[in-house]
């Protein structure tokens, strides 16, 4: 009803559902895709300082809590080296 700061006396109702016709919003969880998703995941993992988050990256569809929670996790795992070399030095100057 309030979509986009619009009002209205009705309530609108939508369905999206995969495909294997036309232009897929989400990837078809099938055989081909997976073998195309494992192909992906492998150039991916060869770049260095590059993170891939999302319902694009995991190839499958997410609901958007679930598509924000990935992205807040891999922040914490590509981030976590980051703070904990932080600590160290803290504790370093610390105990000095």
């Amino acid at each position: 009803k309030h979509l986009l700061n619009q009002t209205s006396d009705h309530t609108i109702f939508f369905i999206e559902r995969s495909t294997d016709e036309g232009d897929p919003y989400y990837p078809v969880p099938n055989q081909e895709n997976q073998d195309l998703f494992q192909k992906y995941k492998e150039m991916a993992e060869k770049e260095d300082g590059v993170s891939f988050a999302g319902r694009l990256a995991n190839y499958k569809y997410f609901n958007m809590d679930d598509a924000i929670l990935n992205a807040l996790e891999l922040f914490d795992e590509d981030t976590a080296a980051m703070f904990d070399k932080k600590t160290e030095e803290n504790s370093v100057v610390e105990s000095e």
